[in-house]
Formats: structure tokens, C-alpha cells, sequence
């Protein structure tokens, strides 16, 4: 049987043939409970469970037996289960892994073997996702999901806001119901509102020069940041790193915070979003990223830093810090400066990071979780400047030893002053422009690609998509505007 087999990547048909005797079967064994009353003939149905499907694919190997067996053993040597995609259905992957002994039966130049696959989940996965677009018509929203798989699977609803703000979004369907934000939030009215700030527009922001506030001695100032644009996104990037006699040498952009509605310059309460790509494209590069956030007088309030000081390996490392009267690390991190998800929230693909100050609280977002520090000092202080800092160290140039991707991206670094008081159009939960995320997969909701925990209402249900056609209906504040919502299922087969 000239069947190809793809498992974890790799293509196993390089090395084998699959034989006759290998058989897939029609679904998943059941155990099925009966329940014995008195004389009667046979016994009451109480319940049934599907279990894990298993198959043995019988392979036989041609000459080179043992350096194939060798790199057999290295691909099935896997820790948890993995795809596996047979040829005769490329639209399809198990997420299998090898169970019991592989043995093979050598003669000569010949080998026969048998690979027995357990699949846990019994399923079939479909290798691409279905998009399903909403549509509006006589004041509701509604999508219909077609599920032409056997199983009920995980729906992921993205959900995107037009121009107005929003703040409360629901999503029914016949399977269950689950609601964001707060159904009686207001779209106007006397209270403590936040607003944006700052919006981008961050590569057009003043040189700075003077001595870094946050460390006078190690961070010279006098090198050059600007605008480049790679992958089709605008990022900060450092053009020339000045010199110095402290430990970086680097550019700095310092910018007033823009004064709110009312005219007072200063945000005693604060949010902060701003994305970082920072990932090394050779051994041994060093770097750093700093986001800083001041006073009026130069006075340190907490900051964000991004750096790489292993000038042999591929080690970075994530900093918080915190000012005040005692300026210090609180928590920090080494990570893989590499390209892969797995090693490295800092990719192309990921980065967003944000920074709360509330009162005499301060949250750092890391990795998918969140986390907060007192520093009472600061409980008061406004901040109302910001400092962004990239360098090298001070003995390197900006060569193949300065850290290839080593940016903060211009366009969507935001600034949000939380209680301003006065009379106008609430900023509500959900922004204009803003995406929600609901991931049937990993059951949360993501507002701009951070976890919004607390916005889920108490009986949400993360709902399945059943086989067969689905209608989900859409609800919003009497004020927000729905731009776009789609809903992505990944079918599976049993």
C-alpha cells in the first residue's frame, strides 16, 4: 500500500511502507452499562460512553533496516500526542501517539513491523477552519454555522466594533448563552470616565538627550530612534547608539502626555498597551527595550524592560520595575529570544503587553497572566511623561551583534487616562475599533489580544457546535456598533 504517513511533521512513508492488514475501522468502541432489575429478560439501558479509537498500521522496510529503524525510534519518541495524517485523507489529522512496543521482524534485507496509533480523543480533525461571516437584517445579527462533521467542536467567535464604543456584548444560540461586559452600562452620563490620550503616532515623538531619568549612569541617551517599517508594520528601531560610559549606549524619545478633556496634564490612574517584537536572528546578540513611565519631575513610576545580555547564547530576559522611594526589580523572567511561540511571547506573531497603575497598585501583563504590585508612595503621583529607550551595549556596534528585532510598534501604542470627571459620551468597555475574541478552545475572552477575565458574566456557557446548522444571535449595548463578527469552528470526524 503506497500510503504516504505524516506524523509530528515528519514523513514516515521516507522510511516505510504501509502493508496490507491496516484497518482504521468505522468510529470508536462504546462501553455501554446495563442495569439488571428483577427476572426480566436482558437489562435496562443506563448509559454509554465512546472510547479512545486505537489501530495497528502493519509496515514492512526495504535494505538500510537499521539506520531506518534509528530514525523511526526518534520521530514515535514523542511525549504526548501529536498529528498524524494519512495520505488518502490529506484534509484530516488524528492527534495520535504510538502505544505498546514496535517491534519489527528483520529477514535479510526485508522488515516487518506493526505501529499501533491510540488516538484519545477518538476523533478526526479537520486541518483547516471554517469561517462563518455575520449578517444584520431587521435589527438582529446573526451567523449559521454549518457543521458537516460527526462531533460537536469548540467555536471561536471574533468580534469586531465599528465606530462607537460598546459595553456589553452577548451571543446566544439554542446550546447555551454567554455574556461580556454589563448590560445596563450607559453611553452618556455624569461620572469618572477614562480616555485615550495617546493613540499611536509614537516614531514622531521628541528626541531625547538628557540623562535617563531611570538610570543616569548605565543608559546614554544621545544615540537615534526612528521610524522603519518591516513585515509590512511600523516599528521604533535604534539608527545609531551614540556613546557613553554607562553599560547600554542607545536613542530615547520622551513625550508630554497630552492634557485631557478638561486641560489638566497628568493621570494619578493609568493604562498602558504597547507591542513589543523582540527576537534575535544570530547566537550571542545583545539589546534591550525600556518603557518608562514618569512624573512631572522626572520621578520614576514603574517601567518595562526588554533586554538580552548573553553575548554566547540565546537567553532574554523580561523585567518589571517599580519607582518611588525605593526604585527596584520586582519580578523578572529569561525567555528564548527566538522566533518560536513556544519560547517567546516577544514574536512577530504575539507581543502585546500592557501596564496598569491604580492608586497605589501597579499590573504588569506577562505571557497570559497579569500581575500586580503595592508600592504605597506612589499612591498619588500622576504620571505625565513617557520614556522609550532602545540600546546596545556600549562596547558593541549596531552590527551583526546588535539583537535583529529589537522594536516597539509605532502605530498601536496606547495611553489611556482611567478617571477623568465630567459630562460627555462614556469611553465604554469595548472601544471603537476594538476586537473581542471569545476562544471556544481555550473557554476565555481575549479584548485586544489580552485576557478580560473579569468582563465574563457569572453562567456564561461556552457553548459547541453541534453537526448540522447552527443559528447564533447577537447582543450589544443600545449604543455600540458591530463592524464585523465571524465565527471559526474545525470540524472532526469520529
Amino acid at each position: 500500500m503506497n500510503l504516504s504517513v505524516k506524523f509530528d511533521g515528519h514523513e514516515l512513508s521516507d522510511f516505510l511502507t504501509v502493508i496490507s492488514g491496516f484497518e482504521r475501522g468505522i468510529g470508536t468502541s462504546r462501553d455501554v452499562e446495563l442495569l439488571k432489575i428483577g427476572n426480566s429478560r436482558g437489562g435496562s439501558f443506563v448509559s454509554s460512553t465512546k472510547e479512545e479509537a486505537q489501530f495497528s498500521m502493519p509496515f514492512k522496510l526495504r535494505y538500510d533496516l537499521i539506520a531506518k529503524r534509528r530514525a523511526l525510534a526518534k520521530i514515535l519518541d514523542v511525549k504526548e500526542p501529536k498529528k498524524l495524517v494519512f495520505g488518502d485523507e490529506p484534509d484530516k489529522y488524528y492527534l495520535a501517539i504510538p502505544t505498546g512496543d514496535v517491534n519489527v521482524e528483520e529477514n535479510n534485507f526485508l522488515g516487518i513491523g506493526t505501529i499501533t496509533w491510540l488516538v484519545p480523543d477518538g476523533l478526526a480533525h479537520s486541518t483547516t477552519i471554517k469561517s462563518f461571516t455575520a449578517t444584520t437584517s431587521g435589527g438582529k445579527t446573526t451567523v449559521k454555522i454549518k457543521n458537516e462533521g460527526t462531533e460537536e467542536v469548540p467555536v471561536t467567535f471574533r468580534i469586531k466594533h465599528g465606530n462607537q464604543d460598546n459595553g456589553y456584548v452577548g451571543v446566544v444560540s439554542a446550546h447555551g448563552a454567554m455574556q461580556f461586559g454589563k448590560i445596563d452600562e450607559k453611553d452618556g452620563q455624569t461620572y469618572t470616565a477614562n480616555e485615550r490620550l495617546i493613540n499611536g503616532g509614537i516614531g514622531s515623538w521628541p528626541r531625547y538627550t538628557g540623562q535617563n531619568p531611570q538610570d543616569k549612569v548605565n543608559k546614554s541617551t544621545n544615540g537615534t530612534l526612528s521610524e522603519i517599517t518591516s513585515n509590512n508594520r511600523k516599528f521604533l528601531s535604534l539608527t545609531s547608539p551614540g556613546s557613553g560610559g554607562g553599560w547600554w549606549n542607545g536613542g530615547m524619545k520622551m513625550q508630554t502626555i497630552p492634557p485631557d478633556s478638561n486641560g489638566k496634564v497628568g493621570a494619578v490612574n493609568f493604562y498602558a498597551w504597547f507591542r513589543f517584537w523582540f527576537e534575535a536572528g544570530l547566537m550571542g546578540q545583545t539589546g534591550c527595550v525600556n518603557v518608562d513611565f514618569f512624573t512631572a519631575d522626572d520621578k520614576l513610576i514603574a517601567g518595562y524592560f526588554v533586554a538580552k545580555d548573553d553575548r554566547s547564547g540565546n537567553t532574554g530576559r523580561c523585567t518589571f520595575y517599580v519607582g518611588g522611594n525605593n526604585p527596584r526589580t520586582v519580578k523578572e523572567w529569561t525567555f528564548t529570544a527566538s522566533s518560536k511561540t513556544t519560547e517567546n511571547s516577544f514574536d512577530i506573531t504575539r507581543g502585546p503587553t500592557d501596564l496598569r497603575k491604580s492608586g497605589d497598585k501597579l499590573t504588569f501583563y506577562y505571557w497570559g497572566v497579569q500581575y500586580t504590585y503595592t508600592v504605597p508612595e506612589i499612591k498619588s503621583w500622576e504620571c505625565a511623561k513617557i520614556g522609550l529607550y532602545i540600546g546596545q551595549h556600549n562596547d558593541r556596534a549596531l552590527d551583526s551583534t546588535f539583537i535583529t528585532r529589537h522594536y516597539l510598534e509605532t502605530t498601536n501604542f496606547q495611553f489611556t487616562k482611567v478617571g477623568v470627571s465630567k459630562w460627555r459620551d462614556v469611553p465604554n468597555r469595548y472601544a471603537a475599533g476594538s476586537e473581542l475574541v471569545i476562544d471556544g478552545n481555550t473557554t476565555k475572552l481575549y479584548v485586544n489580544g489580552i485576557p478580560a477575565i473579569d468582563d465574563e458574566v457569572k453562567g456564561t456557557q461556552y457553548f459547541k457546535i453541534p453537526p448540522g446548522e447552527t443559528t447564533v444571535e447577537f447582543f450589544k449595548s443600545s449604543f455600540g456598533v458591530f463592524d464585523k463578527i465571524t465565527a471559526e469552528i474545525r470540524e472532526a470526524w469520529v
